[in-house]
């Protein structure tokens, strides 16, 4: 070991990163003069996200206003949904009835079936 007494007391006393390791700890590396962080964490020169970022531009989808003028849209839609069940009923109990065909089409339905059958069965086997 050499006799030289090294000076590291400013180094030691210098802020630290702070930034989160993979390992759950802080990372203990000196931050860069100026900034929170150390230069492997952001510190570096040109490091970080540019100063007009649009990427980070809000889109103001979550504001006040827009939350509100949504409910009162929902709130027209449930009216809306309210006058037309108690015009033409409910959708579940239209759903819920069967749709039957009319007669007619139900028995012209059965006369092309078996028009189609008979002719199966006329046609000479090769």
């Amino acid at each position: 070991m050499s006799a030289r007494i090294r000076n590291t007391g400013p180094m030691l006393a210098s802020p630290r990163c702070g930034a989160k390791t993979r390992s759950g700890g802080a990372c203990r590396s000196p931050a860069v003069r100026g900034k929170k962080r150390c230069r492997m964490h952001g510190g570096a020169q040109g490091s970080g996200a540019p100063r007009v970022n649009q990427n980070a531009r809000k889109h103001g989808l979550f504001t006040g206003d827009a939350i509100a003028e949504r409910r009162g849209i929902q709130a027209l839609l449930g009216e809306a949904r309210r006058l037309r069940d108690e015009v033409i009923g409910s959708p579940q109990s239209v759903l819920l009835t069967p749709l039957t065909p009319s007669p007619t089409a139900r028995e012209q339905g059965w006369q092309q079936k078996r028009t189609v059958k008979d002719l199966a069965f006329q046609l000479p086997h090769r």
